[in-house]
């Protein structure tokens, strides 16, 4: 296997991991660990993948009805 195929295997394991954490945990120990956990930055990020860059640059609506915080809290509180 190449380095890529053991590093997404074990981003996907953390994944796991979060997930399987998180769904032990009350609403408000989700929450608490969400704003623990924030990203403070801009999401963006480049990535090589067999010779070609790609890059990643999240934008959000500043008109939106709900901040990316609120947006997730209420996803979290569905779990």
């Amino acid at each position: 296997m190449t380095d890529e195929i053991y590093e997404d295997i074990a981003i996907h394991q953390m994944i796991d991991d979060i997930t399987d954490n998180l769904s032990a945990m009350t609403r408000e120990e989700r929450l608490a660990w969400f704003r623990r956990s924030q990203y403070p930055h801009p999401v963006n990020f480049q990535k090589e993948i067999d010779g070609t860059v790609y890059t990643v640059n999240a934008h959000f609506n500043a008109a939106a009805s709900e901040s990316i915080r609120e947006k997730a809290e209420r996803i979290l509180l569905k779990l």
